[in-house]
């Protein structure tokens, strides 16, 4: 029944209420109703901060939540029930509220506890109803199981026979059915259940002294179960699953309960199995006389189809089937006379000592080896030449069989033989199954000859037709491997140069025709390939090249064509783009592809692409093999342009490329006269002294018709024609002749150096050092007086010929400078490895050395490496007084720029200023 306080409001209604009328007009700043319901706390209404308060486990330690705080215990009598909990100042009385909350609670609790045992009573009605109604205790167990779980939680059950095996165990969360542990960590409590016949309760530490050991069992019940006349039946056990409660006395009289009811279902569910075995019994004894009258009738019927499947045997023999189709009818009619589904024949072949197994349908042996026809029982109906049983009738053994075999017979000549087969408890094949079966044998005796006869004809035909078959198709796939061969990479299985100029060219017909999309071209050449090539292996080359491949083919649509050309360069045609705007997206999305690292042989390493896209146009070509011509200029200006990007091929590139082709042939025109590539001299002077020291040549192009062309216009098209060489010969030739006339004129001494660069083009040449020997010794001078300045990019291209190289000039008395030092990536690695004898210090770091301290210091540790190695160094690239000043100041002594002269011929080098520069130097000190 509800109390009046529970007609007017629910307890979490009259929570808040009770917090409203407490922060009326006063300054509460936070409050809190909890109430327990069972063991668990539960906040009913809370104001303000309520994170703030303490809970509910430090309100019954004690604590309090503060200054300006309280809490009160709801209580029924000595039972603490809730607590109201605040900070601040109440507008009302405290204990008047928590007053009127209590008795909210206590309803509250009362009428969970009637709703509980409304739930228990009406849980514990549908275990008797199920128990009762369910056809079997088996079909009952999983509702058992649920209605066991609500009163129960956290708990696993199980249900056993007097014969201790289980009918199943029931879980506590809704999982599967499963056989009860009868042995394990319950046998023992279940052993000791079943000795005392009486209700076993037990906690966890009733659980160890029983079994013995330490157990995570916190509470564990069995029931013993009996029958009406006392004799025991099974037991119902139950354990409380690890972290659970112990089992109190409302769980075990509720579990008893339950027990009783599961024990009256077990008890009628053996009254119906008993009755049911007496109903079995009586019926099989009424099947047995059914069973006799049944055979009388059997016979009869087997006399008539003996009559009918003989004749159908002897239609059989005259037909003109193939051997196995004639052995299988043959079987078929067979089975129909001897009750055996198993029949084998073994037919003699050429070898007297093998057996042919011709037809074989035996679920119980696999074919008898020739090797082993001496001790079965096909080989001693051949060596007697007649019938032979044998079995075990009447046996218990499931494999024991029986077995009938009869020879075969073509006039005289025994053919084989014909077995049949049978296992289980059946009874051995009778006299009367033997002469059916000879009966069959002679009756196919002639028929076998023939059949197999035509057999072995129709079997050399099949064999003839399938090796025919098999010729051709072998030859169908060597000439389709041939043909993939002859147009794809055997590395990447890509479209090779051969199937790309192919498919070039007729998509380029197309086109012009009318009848095919307009396309583009792109030419993609892996950066840096050699270098990955030489340094980790040609394994990892190719792993690096097909990468590569895979990478390319995952930005292109599946109707592009892609190919590898050879080496690192691939190329693609992309179709249906009509603008460079499509082109530009797949560019792109080509070259972030190889942002990502490649993994190879353990490392990481990163690799770029420098692409060429050329787009096709009516209007500019003509020939297919020019537009891939043109992708190849354009990848190659990519390069030039630091490479990792692409460069779509425009006119004014096509402008460019004209030039360049017509300047490449002027160049050579160039070399073989003289007179239009001069060189120019600047001096070295000395830092301390102010003198001339040296010169460094500079090559200056006077063209006919374009006027004086600097190196920066036509160096590149030197080395990418391949006549960079022949360009550093001239001017090494140029430059010792003049050396040679300046000491005659008595202009300079043996002192005065002579700086000329070297490309790294001249370290593939093996007559290199042979050949300076020979310009040293035609234009007299010593060898000392030349200074050959190297760039970094030769040690990278040829490292192991650079020092073979550099060695046999310094035993010629040749000197080397290490040009730009300090721009490369590894100069200090050159210095331990190869001997030079100047280092050049960048202009880049000497245009700043007097306004950039960063500069200055760099410019130091240079001068300061070369002091400790014994190197001279010059600075390139002095304009100012001030940078002269503090280079001076640092100890560089030789310096190098247009403050002192400009490069200039050897006809207008203004040597009276040279000489005033040593004058303007001393006045100075």
């Amino acid at each position: 029944m509800n109390s009046s306080a529970e007609y007017l409001c629910v307890p979490e209604s009259a929570a808040a209420r009770a917090l409203r009328l407490l922060s009326a007009t006063g300054t509460l700043v936070a409050a809190a109703v909890w109430s327990r319901v069972g063991s668990v706390w539960h906040r009913l209404a809370d104001y303000g901060a309520a994170e703030i308060l303490p809970e509910v486990a430090a309100l019954e330690q004690g604590r309090l939540p503060g200054p300006e705080g309280g809490a009160l215990a709801l209580q029924d009598g000595a039972t603490v029930v809730g607590w109201l909990v605040w900070r601040g100042v109440p507008a009302v009385a405290a204990e008047a509220v928590a007053e009127l909350l209590s008795g909210h609670v206590l309803a509250a609790r009362l009428r969970s506890e009637q709703s509980a045992a409304r739930v228990e009573q009406d849980t514990l009605l549908e275990i008797s109803q199920t128990a009762g109604e369910g056809p079997d205790l088996g079909a009952s167990l999983p509702r058992l199981r649920r209605l066991l779980s609500r009163l129960l939680p956290h708990s696993q059950f199980g249900v056993l026979q007097s014969d201790g095996q289980a009918l199943a165990t029931i879980g506590a969360g809704g999982e599967a059915d499963r056989p009860a542990q009868t042995g394990g960590e319950d046998a023992v409590l279940i052993a000791q259940l079943l000795r005392e016949r009486r209700p076993l309760a037990l906690d966890a530490q009733g659980v160890e002294r029983l079994s013995g050991q330490a157990r995570a069992i916190p509470g564990w019940l069995g029931v013993p179960l009996s029958d009406c006349g006392g004799q025991g039946i099974g037991a119902v056990v139950a354990r409380r699953e690890a972290g659970g409660q112990p089992y109190n006395a409302t769980e075990q009289r509720i579990f008893l309960c339950a027990a009783r009811h599961i024990g009256f279902a077990l008890e009628r569910d053996r009254f119906q199995r008993q009755l049911e075995q007496q109903i079995q019994l009586r019926y099989r004894e009424l099947e047995g006389m059914q069973a006799r009258m049944q055979a009388e009738i059997d016979d009869r019927k087997r006399a008539q189809k003996l009559q009918s499947v003989l004749f159908s045997i002897a239609e059989l023999v005259n037909t003109s089937l193939s051997l196995q189709a004639f052995l299988c009818g043959l079987h078929r009619l067979l089975v129909e006379l001897v009750p055996a589904r198993n029949c084998t024949m073994a037919l003699c072949g050429a070898d007297s000592g093998a057996l042919d197994f011709t037809y074989c349908a035996n679920a119980f042996f696999a074919p008898m080896l020739p090797s082993r026809l001496d001790k079965t029982y096909i080989g001693h109906v051949l060596h007697s030449g007649c019938a032979q049983r044998h079995g075990h009738p009447g046996g218990d053994d499931a494999d024991s069989c029986a077995w009938l075999g009869v020879p075969l017979y073509s006039g005289h000549e025994l053919l084989g033989v014909l077995s049949v087969q049978r296992s289980g408890d059946q009874a051995e094949f009778s006299f009367h199954d033997q002469e059916v079966l000879e009966f069959v044998a002679n009756n196919i005796g002639s028929a076998l000859a023939r059949v197999r006869a035509l057999d072995e004809l129709q079997h050399a035909y099949d064999e003839l037709e399938s090796r025919v078959r098999e010729r051709t198709s072998e030859l169908d796939a060597a000439n389709a491997q041939l043909q993939f061969d002859s147009q794809h990479d055997a590395l990447t299985h890509l479209p090779n140069r051969v199937f790309f100029a192919r498919t070039l060219r007729r998509s380029w017909e197309n086109y012009l025709a009318g009848s095919g999309e307009r396309f583009a071209v792109f030419f993609i050449d892996l950066d840096r390939f050699k270098l990955v090539n030489d340094t980790l292996g040609h394994l990892a080359g190719d792993h690096l090249l097909f990468e590569a491949g895979a990478r390319i083919r995952s930005c292109l649509r599946h109707y592009d064509f892609m190919a590898r050309l050879g080496g690192d360069e691939f190329a693609v045609l992309l179709f249906g783009i009509d603008g460079v705007e499509g082109c530009e997206q797949i560019a792109q999305r080509m070259v972030s592809e190889f942002e990502r690292p490649i993994v190879l042989a353990g490392r990481e390493v990163f690799t770029t692409a420098s692409i060429g896209v050329v787009l096709a146009d009516r209007d500019y070509y003509h020939k297919s093999d020019d537009l891939l011509r043109d992708a190849d200029h354009a990848m190659y200006c990519t390069k030039q342009q630091g490479r990792h990007g692409y460069t779509l091929f425009n006119h004014e590139l096509r402008e460019n490329q004209a030039d360049q082709l017509a300047l490449e042939t002027e160049l050579r025109r160039a070399l073989d006269e003289t007179g239009q590539l001069i060189p120019y001299f600047q001096p070295f002077i000395h830092s301390g002294s102010g003198e001339l020291v040296g010169f460094e040549t500079l090559v200056r192009w006077q063209h006919p018709t374009r006027g004086l062309i600097g190196p920066g216009q036509f160096l590149s098209v030197a080395e990418e024609s391949g006549l960079i060489m022949r360009l550093d010969r001239y001017m090494i030739h140029a430059a010792c002749r003049q050396l040679r006339q300046w000491r005659e004129q008595g202009r300079i001494g043996d002192g005065i150096t002579l700086h000329i660069n070297l490309s790294s083009a001249n370290f593939h040449d093996p007559e290199l050092v042979s050949w300076i020997a020979e310009q040293i010794e035609t234009w007299q001078f010593p060898p000392s007086m030349l200074h050959l300045e190297i760039t970094e990019s030769a040690l990278i291209d040829v490292p192991e010929i650079a020092a073979s190289i550099m060695q046999s000039l310094h035993a010629l008395g040749v000197r080397l400078a290490l040009d730009d030092f300090g721009t490369g990536y590894s100069a200090l690695s050159y210095l331990h490895r190869y001997r030079f004898d100047v280092l050049k210090i960048d202009q880049s770091f000497v245009a700043d050395v007097d306004s950039k301290e960063e500069s200055a210091a760099i410019v130091r540790a240079i001068l300061a490496l070369a002091a400790a190695l014994g190197l001279d160094v010059v600075a390139e690239g002095v304009e100012t007084a001030s940078q002269v000043e503090h280079l001076r100041k640092m100890g560089c002594a030789k310096l190098q720029g247009f403050y002192f002269a400009p490069p200039a011929p050897a006809d207008e080098i203004d040597w009276p200023h040279l000489a005033r520069i040593r004058g303007d130097f001393s006045c100075a000190a």
